[in-house]
């Protein structure tokens, strides 16, 4: 199960669905400007991103044998139990408001009078049924599912083709220069996927480095494309619209799917658990690597690994019938602080273990 070998394709896969997941969806009080600068903050966003990635693909090139926090957990059992502290809450503040997107967005789109109960515990007994079943078999899952994206995104272009209007594109950079950091920055607060990736590369069979650019590329692709459809066909309009991409396969007219929102309400759905799954597992392996001795202690990460979507769900509860406990988690989370602080001191912290380790081994 937590112990699982994943590929790198479909570990890819499943990062870049679990990166346009939180794209597609919104929560009460996001705004996001589109216009032109849309498409400068999602490239300068994924820059930093991938500037975020260097040192620890660095790290990762040194040992192919372990995860940067196997190396932390090896070195030292105090960091060790600190940065398995730091991962946890954030790898648990992501899960939460995972589960808050996807059952706002289900909830203001097609299953308006489905209780939140009901689809936290629906969510949670899928997410749950997906964790037992292991990695290899949710990594196909995401292939799948990035693949009925994909098909979704071809679909929905071809059937407004004649609705766009590429006059709406103008030469700018930059509509509004004061809010064009702000944007950048909680456009970069988005990508937890760097947590999974972290704890969890130790798992890939492969060539698990190749996960990186496959996985940011895909992502910023199709985020641009889908930017692209939201500003030649809404223009203007587009801020104004909670969920543009759904508002896109409404008005998609498709003899074949005929009810084609429902479909995309389904992907976005299922990438919203399979994203919740992989959380698990890298809350799974945090337990293991950081809590147990660094010993590869199966069941206890197992254990976690099912405790983890009920406690994360449990939270979404919480946040969605007060909301006002959210607001605080969400302006931490994008500041970018958190994720910023984890991408620099995982990597420093491996690599200076690790040297540690190499010279006492060479001295013995």
């Amino acid at each position: 199960m937590i112990n699982d070998k994943i590929g790198a394709g479909g570990f890819a896969a499943m990062l870049a669905l679990s990166r346009i997941f939180t794209e597609a969806t919104a929560l009460p009080g996001e705004t996001v400007q589109y216009g032109m600068q849309r498409f400068t903050v999602i490239l300068l966003s994924f820059l930093l991103t991938a500037a975020l990635y260097v040192p620890l693909a660095a790290v990762c090139g040194r040992d192919a044998e372990r995860s940067p926090l196997e190396t932390i957990a090896g070195g030292s059992r105090l960091l060790a139990g600190f940065t398995g502290t730091i991962l946890s809450l954030c790898l648990l503040t992501s899960a939460a408001e995972t589960g808050l997107r996807s059952h706002y967005y289900a909830s203001s789109t097609v299953f308006d009078s489905a209780p939140s109960l009901y689809f936290y515990i629906l969510t949670g007994a899928a997410v749950l049924f997906a964790v037992r079943r292991g990695m290899e078999a949710s990594s196909r899952t995401a292939v799948i599912t990035a693949a009925i994206l994909a098909a979704l995104l071809i679909l929905i272009a071809a059937a407004l083709s004649q609705d766009i209007h590429t006059d709406r594109l103008y030469p700018a950079l930059a509509d509004n220069t004061d809010t064009l950091w702000s944007e950048t920055v909680r456009e970069f607060s988005l990508n937890c996927e760097y947590l999974i990736f972290a704890v969890l590369c130790g798992k890939v069979s492969g060539k698990r480095l190749y996960t990186i650019p496959a996985y940011l590329g895909a992502s910023c692709t199709v985020l641009l494309m889908m930017t692209f459809m939201y500003n030649t066909v809404f223009g203007r309009l587009t801020s104004r619209l909670d969920f543009p991409f759904y508002t896109l396969s409404s008005i998609s007219d498709i003899t074949l799917l005929h009810r084609i929102n429902g479909i995309d309400v389904t992907v976005w759905v299922m990438a919203g658990m399979l994203k919740l799954v992989f959380l698990a597992f890298a809350f799974g392996r945090v337990v293991t690597a950081c809590f147990t001795g660094g010993k590869d202690n199966g069941k206890a990460a197992g254990i976690a690994a099912l405790i983890f979507p009920a406690a994360a769900l449990g939270l979404s509860e919480l946040f969605t019938a007060y909301p006002e406990l959210y607001e605080p988690v969400k302006r931490v989370r994008i500041s970018g602080v958190p994720l910023l602080f984890v991408g620099l001191f995982i990597p420093a912290a491996a690599f200076i273990l690790g040297m540690k380790s190499r010279k006492r081994g060479c001295a013995a």
